[in-house]
C-alpha cells in the first residue's frame, strides 16, 4: 500500500512514518521545511505547503491512502488543520482518492457526540488556552464530514512521551486528566489507514 503522511517531520507523523515502514508499505512524508526522516528503500520524501494546491495534487499521485498528522499548536496563525483540509480534500476528491485518518484533540467535539457534562470542561478549558486551536479543530471535522472521502478522525487527548499501553477506541472523551502515549496514537492512526474501521466517525482513543 503506498500511504501518503502530511506533517510526516513531527512527533506524530514520524512515529506513523517509522511504523509503516516497518510493515513494508511505500510511504510519502510531505513535509514543510527540511526533512528530519532518514533514508530508507520504500520512503519518498516531498518538500511542500499543504496550503499549496499543486504541491498536494503532485504529493498524491500513485496514494491510495491519506494520514494528516498536522498539528496547529506551532504555528503562527493556529489554523493549519482547518487551511490544509481545504486544500487537500478537494484534490483527493478530483483524483479519486478516498481513504484518509486525521488526526485532533478530545477537546474537540462534534453535535452529535453523546457527552457528560464533565465532558464539557475539556473544550472549555481548551477555549481559555488556545481557543484557535479549538475552533481549528472543529473546522477541519466539519470540512471532512461535508465531503465524499471515507475519512475518520481520530481524537487524542494530551500525548506524552513513553512505552507503548497498548489502545482502546471509544464513542465518548476520555477524562479530562487522561493522558496518551505518542507511540499508541501513531500505531492507532496507521490502523485506521490501512483498515475501513471507523469510517465516517471520530472515534476518542481511550
Amino acid at each position: 500500500m503506498n500511504i501518503l503522511i502530511f506533517g510526516a517531520n513531527g512527533n506524530i507523523g514520524t512515529r506513523v512514518v517509522f511504523s509503516l515502514l516497518n510493515d513494508g508499505h511505500d510511504v510519502k512524508a510531505f513535509v514543510h521545511g527540511a526533512s528530519q526522516l532518514p533514508e530508507h528503500e520504500l520512503l519518498t520524501v516531498v518538500t511542500g505547503d499543504v496550503r499549496n494546491a499543486n504541491d498536494v495534487e503532485s504529493a498524491l499521485s500513485g496514494v491510495d491512502v491519506v494520514i494528516s498528522t498536522l498539528g496547529s499548536w506551532g504555528t503562527k496563525s493556529k489554523d493549519i488543520l482547518s487551511t490544509g483540509m481545504q486544500v487537500i480534500i478537494p484534490v483527493m476528491e478530483k483524483a479519486g482518492i478516498k481513504r484518509i485518518v486525521s488526526l485532533t484533540g478530545s477537546g474537540v467535539l462534534l453535535p452529535t457526540d453523546k457527552v457528560a457534562w464533565y465532558d464539557q470542561l475539556n473544550p472549555l478549558l481548551l477555549k481559555f488556552i488556545g481557543p484557535k486551536i479549538l475552533i481549528d479543530g472543529e473546522r477541519h471535522m466539519q470540512a471532512l464530514s461535508k465531503s465524499n472521502l471515507d475519512w475518520t478522525v481520530l481524537r487524542s487527548p494530551v500525548m506524552k512521551n513513553g512505552a507503548k499501553q497498548g489502545y482502546t477506541l471509544r464513542e465518548t472523551p476520555p477524562l479530562l486528566w487522561k493522558r496518551a502515549v505518542r507511540d499508541d496514537v501513531a500505531q492507532a492512526m496507521v490502523d485506521l489507514a490501512i483498515t475501513n474501521d471507523h469510517v465516517k466517525q471520530a472515534p476518542f482513543l481511550g
